[in-house]
């Protein structure tokens, strides 16, 4: 008789192996544990992979996203285009430089920002001498932070047409979109191809890790050198020892973290494969289950999911399956929910929503989130779905 417990099965499970091991042990005993050759390494490694002219590691998503919002001079008489469907780390990173959001709608098929929602809000702008202004708060429209939500590449190609007659630039927060495509033309680029910067993340939960960690990709070698600049305390290339060209921050990758990125992207097209199949696995097992949608990718879009996120009915309470999920062994969240906007660093703020946000509080009232990593089996998965199933016909009754 078997008297082991069920195991927990958590939302992520990072995928770390020999590979990754023997990397992280090489610069241990090499004994350079920063600004080294592994972060290069890496930096090259990530830009051939999005196809980028350049990458640059950094610290953080967030400090990815922070950098990218200073390198385009956005401060404290702007304000940016941003979902508040998202992690909270977009609106914070205008924040820290005085800048402050817009939140628009999103589509409900992409979860992403709205190319609708943008052009009405646009419209409604101001335009003067030095570009568009808000016009409740005179505040100038200084660029939009596009966000490529649960890995579903945002409509950038739409956006671009919408903002780039205006000069205002675009940054995709892609953190939670390595390997996701969208088609431009007749072309599949990587998500954040043709934004002024593209954003990533390397959280545990991500595509692939570094622990914590992030990558800022472009083309434009003036912001490279901002951000470059910026994430060493703002000492520029050939600057003497302790001679600093700007204000800037401590947000450098160690190499430890660095080396561990290179492994982990020696290995990226198994491990996205590996996560596709478990994706497949859950459309498979769930597309006839009443009460839930699983995700559906727009026609133009090929996402590398972040997560396996589940769209309850109406009529289902989203929060007791939660509920019932994790008291069963099943990791399950609400995402995101309260959205941005009714946090409270940005709650009570009607100025920082122009109109109604109908798609984004449907959303945030109704998706859920199951696990999903590349080392899931086949036999979890149906653990998973059956727990869905009992636990729809419990909040249904």
């Amino acid at each position: 008789m078997n008297d082991q417990p069920t195991p927990f099965l958590p939302l992520a499970r990072p995928d770390i192996g020999a590979d990754e091991e023997d990397e992280v042990l090489g610069v241990l005993r090499g004994g350079r544990l920063a600004l080294g050759p592994k972060t290069a390494e890496f930096e090259r490694l990530f830009a051939a992979y999005v196809a980028a002219p350049w990458a640059c590691a950094v610290s953080s998503g967030t400090a990815g996203l922070h950098l990218a919002v200073r390198s385009l001079s956005i401060g404290p008489d702007d304000c940016v285009v941003t979902p508040s469907f998202s992690f909270i780390s977009a609106a914070n990173a205008l924040r820290y430089e005085g800048a402050e959001p817009v939140f628009l709608d999103i589509e409900r098929d992409s979860l992403c920002l709205s190319p609708d929602a943008v052009r009405v809000y646009l419209d409604s702008c101001k335009e003067s001498e030095g570009g568009l202004f808000d016009p409740v708060t005179g505040r100038r429209v200084a660029g939009v932070v596009s966000v490529d939500a649960f890995g579903h590449p945002a409509n950038l190609g739409a956006l671009l047409e919408i903002a780039s007659p205006f000069g205002i630039p675009i940054v995709s927060d892609s953190c939670e979109a390595l390997g996701s495509r969208r088609l431009q033309g007749d072309s599949w680029v990587y998500a954040g191809t043709g934004a002024v910067a593209a954003v990533y993340g390397f959280y545990p939960n991500k595509q692939i890790t570094t622990g914590e960690g992030g990558m800022v990709t472009g083309s434009d070698p003036d912001i490279e050198e901002r951000v470059r600049s910026l994430r060493n305390q703002g000492r520029r290339a050939g600057d003497p020892w302790l001679h600093h060209t700007r204000m800037g921050f401590n947000y450098r990758l160690d190499e430890l973290s660095a080396a561990l990125g290179v492994a982990q992207m020696k290995r990226v097209e198994e491990i996205l494969l590996r996560r596709a199949g478990v994706v497949s696995s859950y459309e498979e097992r769930l597309r006839d289950v009443e009460g839930i949608a699983t995700p559906e990718a727009s026609a133009w879009a090929d996402p590398a999911w972040f997560v396996e996120f589940l769209r309850v009915d109406e009529g289902i309470d989203r929060d007791r399956l939660v509920q019932f999920l994790n008291a069963n062994g099943i990791e399950s969240k609400a995402y995101f929910d309260p959205p941005v906007h009714r946090q409270p660093p940005y709650a009570d703020r009607p100025d920082l929503v122009p109109e109604p946000l109908p798609v984004t509080e449907e959303a945030a009232a109704r998706i859920l989130i199951i696990p999903l990593y590349s080392r899931l089996s086949t036999d979890e998965v149906d653990r998973v779905c059956d727990a869905l199933r009992r636990g729809l016909a419990e909040v249904a009754a």
